[in-house]
């Protein structure tokens, strides 16, 4: 039975200007970029050290890189009005790789963040997803077993790591076809 539905937040919540900003890089600078991102967001590198890591990769200076992290995301509000409906019934957390408590700082509102039983960040707790041990955190967080969760996340990547740890996932595209998957297996695993 699941009891849990964890969101994941950029590309999900809201917009991914990381993402975005991978994908104007050349295909060979993906991984090493995504690597050098995973050890900001996991706290193993400082901001100073990941700016001028991205500048040698990329050969972009870090104010460019700068301006386009300090770039407003848009907020995904129909995914958010989804979560107060789905609250009532089911824990629900939020769990993202992101080097700072800008979530809670500024993206949302206090009410916003009361929609969440748990807020796992990876800054925080010194692990960025793929890895298992944020996932059964997430879980243990939440009161429930890896098994009792939904992630919901952008990446194939996090997915295919949430269901190692035990996990069912859903990759986002968009709401209507995230609220269809889940749906189903809300459905399929009810007692």
């Amino acid at each position: 039975m699941i009891r849990a539905i964890i969101f994941d937040c950029f590309g999900v919540l809201t917009t991914d200007l990381w993402k975005e900003f991978v994908a104007t890089l050349p295909e060979a600078q993906h991984a090493p970029a995504r690597d050098i991102n995973y050890a900001y967001d996991s706290g193993r590198m400082s901001h100073e050290k990941f700016q001028t890591a991205i500048e040698a990769l990329t050969g972009r200076l870090p104010k460019e890189v700068e301006e386009r992290e300090n770039l407003a995301p848009e907020k995904n509000t129909s995914l958010l009005d989804y979560i107060a409906q789905l609250r009532p019934k089911y824990r629900i957390g939020m769990l993202s790789n992101i080097a700072s408590d800008w979530v809670r700082q500024e993206f949302l509102s206090a009410d916003e963040q009361k929609l969440f039983d748990a807020m796992i960040f990876s800054h925080d707790v010194g692990m960025a997803k793929p890895d298992r041990g944020i996932f059964e955190l997430a879980a243990e967080r939440l009161g429930v077993t890896p098994g009792e969760c939904v992630l919901i996340d952008d990446s194939p990547r996090h997915v295919v790591g949430a269901q190692a740890a035990g996990m069912k996932g859903i990759i986002y595209e968009n709401l209507a076809q995230t609220r269809s998957e889940l749906e189903k297996i809300l459905a399929d695993t009810e007692d």
